[in-house]
């Protein structure tokens, strides 16, 4: 497991010693397959841990990367902070030899939170939720702000869950320039590029769970993404990568 494996599942590992005397949580391990970095053509292969914890008050869980809390106790609304490892790019880890040539960018926190409504459609069993989100890069390589706007479907099914969630993301100057920015002179061979604000990306998730019994579910979950404007244009994406970005993961969570 490298560090930064070994930094998330921290992460997770700290907030369940918090709260894992409630009878409402649960944990889980999994696998996801992602690109080597942000515009990546190539794919690697991380260790995922989950994690939920819910009381009438409070619930805290994990989110990619990290974890957030809704801190109201409404069905219908949901807001609190959200706390996430930015993986950065690391030039060993990559295959790509132009980008592997460039400064490697360190892994880092981001900070923010977010808010969410909650609809019931047809029902209560089939719920409509927008949703927006704010991230700072606040340590490390972890550098400028992230807006997401989104919405989803969820839908509960016998002992299935399922769902798909539509979001597009706002990145700011910080934010592009650290990831998409190529600067004159470059061993990597790429042509100079400044990255500028703006929609970075656009993308569709879909996400199935289902209850085994009464302690054990199987989750998976499948995302597409296609990178937009300077994300696009940059050379790291545009000559060495793929403007197309997808993920799969699987996992298995315990619940007590």
């Amino acid at each position: 497991m490298n560090r930064h494996q070994t930094a998330l599942t921290s992460l997770a590992l700290l907030a369940f010693s918090c709260i894992a005397a409630s009878a409402e949580t649960t944990v889980g391990l999994g696998a996801i397959l992602v690109p080597q970095f942000e515009g990546s053509s190539d794919f690697t292969t991380r260790v995922a841990p989950s994690f939920s914890f819910k009381n009438d008050e409070i619930s805290v869980r994990s989110a990619g990367p990290g974890l957030e809390a809704d801190l109201l106790s409404s069905r219908a609304f949901d807001a609190g902070p959200i706390l996430r490892y930015n993986f950065g790019r690391t030039g060993a880890n990559i295959d790509n030899a132009q980008v592997s040539a460039l400064p490697d960018i360190d892994g880092g926190i981001e900070l923010g939170g977010y808010a969410q409504l909650n609809f019931p459609v047809g029902g209560f069993k089939t719920f409509l939720s927008p949703r927006v989100s704010v991230v700072q890069g606040v340590q490390g390589g972890a550098t400028g702000t992230l807006v997401e706007a989104s919405v989803g479907l969820l839908r509960l099914q016998g002992d299935w869950t399922l769902g798909a969630r539509a979001s597009t993301i706002y990145a700011n100057a910080d934010y592009m320039t650290t990831n998409f920015g190529v600067g004159a002179g470059s061993a990597s061979g790429l042509a100079p590029f400044n990255a500028g604000a703006g929609i970075k990306d656009v993308g569709l998730s879909l996400f199935a769970n289902y209850k085994i019994n009464e302690q054990f579910s199987i989750t998976g979950v499948a995302g597409y993404k296609v990178l937009m404007n300077d994300a696009a244009d940059s050379p790291i994406v545009s000559v060495a990568g793929s403007n197309e970005q997808m993920f799969v993961s699987v996992g298995i969570s315990f619940g007590f």
